[in-house]
């Protein structure tokens, strides 16, 4: 009698040992995959918490932006009232309507033009979510707050600007970091001062020409 061949394939034992051991990596697949969606709506969550702090942290950059920015234009404003009307240059006084009209001023330029600024700072540096959005804003308002209180004029969006390239480059690293439109934003810091000094001078020559 011929004998008969072995079957084909491995023996059952073998096939059941390799069905259970597959299952139970899909298993544990499965529970990874649930617990990393559970650790990422959680981490969600967690940062949606700063989206209503950073109100907080706004009104307080808004308090800074006034004790610091608007005092910066109020100050030549009331220099040159109270020599016009004969005070004593050492002990001239800022007059309620000068501060209204700077922070009038301030209100102006920022809902005409500055949605630019917003998008430069908010978004060309860096990426910046609600965590570091908070921090930032923070950070930047203590600093300011601090130099109005020495008496120290500062200005807001150098302390927003710095802020924003430190907390980018510890979050994201430095790569993340547009170090192109950072040039551009100090050129354009550069460029000020000399521009303001020409554009200041051709009013004050066009006044006295007009007045005499």
């Amino acid at each position: 009698f011929d004998e008969e061949s072995p079957p084909a394939g491995p023996p059952p034992a073998a096939a059941a040992s390799h069905g259970s051991a597959s299952s139970l990596v899909q298993r544990n697949e499965s529970e990874e995959v649930s617990l990393l969606s559970e650790a990422a709506t959680e981490t969600s969550k967690a940062k949606r918490v700063f989206m209503y702090l950073q109100i907080l942290t706004a009104t307080l950059k808004s308090f800074a932006h006034g004790a610091n920015d608007v005092a910066n234009a109020a100050g030549p404003f009331a220099a040159v009232q109270g020599l016009y009307f004969g005070q004593d240059p050492c002990n001239i006084g800022t007059s309620m309507y000068i501060l209204l009209l700077c922070g009038v001023g301030i209100v102006l330029g920022l809902s005409i033009s500055g949605h630019h600024v917003i998008k430069t700072i908010g978004k060309d540096l860096t990426a910046i979510d609600f965590p570091t959005g908070f921090s930032i804003e923070l950070g930047s308002t203590l600093s300011v707050v601090l130099a109005s209180c020495t008496g120290m004029p500062v200005s807001s969006t150098h302390c927003q600007v710095g802020s924003v390239i430190c907390i980018g480059m510890y979050e994201n690293g430095p790569k993340h970091v547009k170090w192109s439109m950072l040039s551009k934003i100090v050129w354009s810091w550069v460029v000020t001062v000399p521009v303001a000094a020409v554009v200041a001078a051709a009013l004050l020559y066009a006044c006295l020409q007009f007045i005499h």
